[in-house]
């Protein structure tokens, strides 16, 4: 029987903002020296916390950006229960780029006073939604201004190839669309029984230099992955969490959610690879309409030898991840290539590599449509991705 979505609704989480009630703000970890022209109109000074609700562990969690300069006052602050009226013991969590509140409070309240030496604000406690995805396959992403029409195919890939029941996504302040139009657009997909899209406002945050330096601003997405974790997701069968311009490939013959749910760990990780535009190939970069599976050819991958390791070259990708909620410890965060703290998640798998396609992009970050001249020593059509690609049921 084919599932549809029933109409799905846009969550927007309420956030507590520093401006509302107070003059303290968060201060930048990025020494002056170190920052770029538009570093403090990208960076998030003002948000205390992202949202507040019901935890699945019977506590009140309240998520934010990391607390930096203002966790002093927040381990000395007095949290109070409403209506009881009763103080609440908390525990501060300090992660990767990321902040949290965990309170234990009275059956019943809907409130919570904190009051701190930098100022006093009562803040409203959301429901809990996890049962929305309670023993689904999840596909988990962050997107902004990715065209609808990719989105759609993204969902249909991941539920042909791999069994993908349910999607949850982030619109992280889209200029093309609302996300209610996001909303809109997704109910009719075959196969898909769950779906929630979540208007998430938030700054991105300066992001670093290169791959190594200056990884401490960009506090928005490390939110997106607790924020889904703990309001939506852990009582979901598995979670794939990529990107819209990601479709992951199996190897073999198992789809990706049903070896997660038979590793000895939970959690799968697995590298990329870059999939690209031929001069003269149709359609061209700047025409609409332009879709993933439009593209099959990626760059050759060559053995090399470095420091005595042989390992390859090409176009690889940083690594990706699915996993099975339950079975990552409370403590551990879901980062966005890894999870922390959990060692069995530096392992990757050759079962599955992902396909990152260049054209399936405004090039928000930088400019990626490039295209080049076919040549066969250096391109190959990636036969792995064109038989999936020939099987999902695009219009569906």
């Amino acid at each position: 029987m084919i599932r549809h979505a029933a109409r799905v609704e846009v969550l927007r989480p309420v956030a507590t903002s520093l401006t509302a009630f107070s003059a303290a703000r968060r201060e930048p970890p990025r020494p002056v020296e170190a920052r770029e022209p538009d570093y403090l109109d990208k960076f998030d000074a003002e948000t205390l916390f992202y949202d507040a609700f019901m935890g699945s562990r019977g506590r009140i969690v309240l998520l934010g950006p990391p607390f930096l300069n203002l966790k002093p006052a927040l381990e000395q602050a007095r949290i109070t229960a409403l209506p009881s009226g009763l103080d609440c013991p908390f525990e501060i969590r300090e992660l990767d780029r990321h902040g949290q509140v965990h309170v234990t409070a009275p059956d019943g309240t809907d409130r919570l006073v904190l009051n701190a030496s930098f100022g006093t604000v009562e803040i409203a406690i959301q429901p809990s939604e996890v049962d929305i995805f309670a023993g689904r396959r999840v596909m988990f992403t962050q997107s902004r201004n990715n065209d609808i029409a990719w989105i759609l195919d993204w969902v249909r890939f991941s539920r042909d190839v791999h069994g993908a029941d349910a999607v949850l996504i982030y619109d992280n302040g889209s200029t093309r669309y609302s996300p209610d139009d996001l909303a809109a657009a997704l109910p009719g997909l075959d196969g898909i029984a769950a779906v929630r899209v979540v208007d998430w406002p938030y700054k991105f945050g300066p992001q670093g230099w290169d791959a190594t330096r200056w990884w401490d601003s960009d506090f928005g997405q490390h939110g997106v992955w607790e924020h889904g974790r703990r309001r939506f997701l852990e009582a979901a069968a598995g979670v794939q969490c990529s990107d819209v311009d990601e479709f992951i490939l199996p190897m073999g013959g198992r789809s990706l959610f049903a070896a997660a749910e038979a590793s000895r760990t939970g959690v799968l990780r697995y590298t990329g690879r870059w999939v690209i535009g031929l001069d003269g190939e149709e359609p061209p970069p700047a025409r609409p309409g332009r879709r993933h599976k439009d593209y099959t050819v990626t760059r050759r991958e060559r053995p090399v030898r470095k420091f005595g390791v042989l390992t390859v070259d090409g176009d690889r990708c940083p690594p990706k991840w699915t996993l099975v909620p339950h079975r990552i410890p409370d403590g551990q965060q879901w980062k966005i290539h890894s999870i922390g703290g959990h060692l069995a998640s530096r392992l990757m798998t050759r079962e599955f590599s992902y396909r990152h396609f260049r054209e399936i992009s405004d090039s928000w970050k930088y400019e990626r449509m490039g295209r080049e001249a076919f040549d066969a020593a250096r391109h190959e059509t990636d036969a792995e991705l064109a038989r999936h690609v020939a099987a999902v049921r695009w219009d569906a």
